[in-house]
C-alpha cells in the first residue's frame, strides 16, 4: 500500500501538511518524538477522511531510530510514495554561547536525518521510477544569520542539497523539492526560545495546500 511519509508532524507546518495530504486521500505514516500528539491527530484525520494512519514515535536524530522506521515501513509492505521531511528545529543564542550538544542535534535533525531518509526512501522511488521528496527549508537559506547562525546555516544546506539531488534524478520519475517558508505559527519559537515573531498559521496551510 502507497504512503505519504511526514516526519516532525506534532505540530506545526508537518501537521498542517498531513492534514492537506489527509484531505487528499493520502495514506500517512507520521513520525516525530510525541506520541500523544501523534495519536490524536490519526484519530482526527482516519475518522475525517476514511484513511489509514501509521504512528511512528522516534527522535530522528538518531541514526538508529531512523533505520528503525525504515525497517518497519519496509517489513510492513509500506510504499513511500512521498517523503517530507519537515523535522527540525533551531536556537537562538550566539555560536559560541549555546550548548555544544544542542548545536550538534540541530544539525544532525535538520541535516543528517533529511540526507538519510532522502537516501533510503529515494532509492526505493529510483528503483520503482517514481515518488516525490519534499524538505523543508526556510528563508533562512537565503542569508547568513547572526545569533541563528547553525539554524541558517542548516537551512541554506537543505536547499543546496535538494536542487542538486533533483538534477541528479531529472528523467528518473522522482523529484526532490526544497520549500522555504517564511515565519509560520508553529511550536518552532518556544523551542528556538524566541521572541516577538510575528506569525500565522494560515500561511502553513496555504504552504501545504500548494503540494497536491
Amino acid at each position: 500500500m502507497a504512503y505519504t511519509l511526514v516526519t516532525g508532524a506534532s505540530g506545526g507546518i508537518g501537521m498542517e501538511l498531513a492534514k492537506e495530504f489527509a484531505r487528499n486521500g493520502h495514506n500517512l505514516i507520521i513520525a516525530a518524538r510525541t506520541s500523544d500528539k501523534l495519536e490524536m491527530l490519526k484519530t482526527d484525520l482516519e475518522k475525517k477522511h476514511n484513511i489509514e494512519v501509521e504512528v511512528f514515535v522516534a527522535d530522528l536524530s538518531c541514526e538508529e531510530e531512523r533505520n528503525r522506521l525504515y525497517s518497519y515501513t519496509q517489513s510492513h509492505n509500506m510504499e513511500v510514495e512521498i517523503l517530507v521531511n519537515n523535522a527540525g528545529f533551531g536556537d537562538s543564542n550566539a555560536f559560541l554561547d549555546a550548548a555544544w550538544e544542542r548545536q550538534r542535534n540541530m544539525v544532525e535533525l535538520n541535516n543528517l536525518a533529511l540526507m538519510h531518509l532522502t537516501y533510503l526512501y529515494g532509492n526505493e522511488m529510483k528503483k520503482r521510477g517514481c515518488g516525490k521528496i519534499l524538505n523543508l527549508s526556510s528563508v533562512a537559506a537565503f542569508s547568513a544569520g547572526p545569533y541563528m547562525s547553525i539554524y541558517y546555516a542548516s537551512k541554506g544546506f537543505v536547499l543546496s542539497f535538494s536542487e542538486a539531488i533533483h538534477e541528479e534524478l531529472k528523467g528518473s520519475g522522482v523529484t526532490v523539492t526544497a520549500l522555504c517558508p517564511g515565519p509560520t505559527a508553529t511550536g518552532f519559537e518556544k523551542n528556538a526560545e524566541m521572541k516577538n515573531t510575528k506569525t500565522t498559521r494560515k500561511f502553513a496551510r496555504k504552504l501545504a495546500r500548494k503540494l497536491n
